[in-house]
């Protein structure tokens, strides 16, 4: 399907897990894709599968200005931006500093709101473009360990959704993905890569199912994507019956024995 012939996609954290596998996508679909990320040597491995791979830390104001430059110098244009790069930390509330969550806000709220202030605003101009948030159902739902990664993601969401109010009518829509947990290296760098064998239930979603959800998200105009149907219950559940859903969490929590 090349649905997205020509078109200009930035993505964010494309070095790896849902960045790299979206960029693949958007690649396969016709897209002219520039991949930004952090790790150089995966860069370097990005740079073959793309029309483009850029080093670029979204906490730093000039690296989001250069990528502003180069996608504007080489394409003219960003018809898609994915807000994809993020980071994560898995400890217990007591033990999470105050720098440690500002780090995090730094990376998982600001650094999306500088790209997207950074790459929307020639959006606006055209009068076109899409931008995907992608978020976590962690940004729906409280999580135990998940203090500060929970909280970025929220901050995200609620974020996107007051954006998605000021943005209505200029022709920008605003898409927010909500992935359960999802097999990438993401685990094991935020601080818990025992997580599978201490949780009975864990079932990862795909790298790839979750990019072909963000191109359906723009395929379809969705709003909001919680992917999974045990995540979507989880969803539903933590609104209507929140007590009963702690309770069941607490079962399902136990290490195996």
């Amino acid at each position: 399907m090349s649905d997205f012939h020509d078109q200009v996609v930035v993505i964010t954290g494309a070095t790896s897990g849902i960045g790299r596998a979206t960029a693949r996508a958007f690649t396969a679909a016709g897209a002219r894709v520039l991949g930004a990320g952090r790790h150089q040597g995966r860069l370097a491995e990005l740079a073959r599968e793309v029309d483009l791979a850029l080093t670029v830390d979204v906490t730093e104001p000039r690296d989001v200005e250069l990528l502003r430059t180069v996608a504007m110098d080489r394409y003219g244009r960003v018809d898609v931006l994915v807000n994809n790069a993020g980071a994560g930390l898995f400890e217990r509330w007591d033990a999470t500093s105050p720098d440690q969550l500002r780090a995090l806000l730094e990376v998982n709220l600001v650094g999306a709101q500088r790209v997207a202030q950074a790459l929307v605003p020639g959006m606006v101009e055209r009068g076109s473009g899409h931008l995907v948030q992608v978020a976590s159902i962690a940004g729906k739902r409280g999580f135990e360990r998940q203090t500060a990664y929970c909280a970025t993601k929220h901050a995200l969401i609620g974020w996107s959704e007051a954006l998605r109010q000021e943005l209505h009518g200029s022709g920008v829509k605003v898409h927010v993905i909500c992935p359960p947990a999802v097999d990438t290296p993401f685990f094991a760098t935020a601080g818990w890569p025992e997580i599978a064998t201490q949780h009975r239930r864990w079932r990862p979603m795909s790298a790839e199912a979750v990019a072909a959800a963000i191109l359906d998200a723009i395929r379809k105009d969705q709003r909001e994507v919680i992917l999974s149907p045990r995540a979507k219950a989880l969803h539903l559940a933590s609104r209507l019956t929140p007590q009963a859903l702690d309770r069941a969490r607490e079962r399902w929590a136990k290490p195996k024995s």
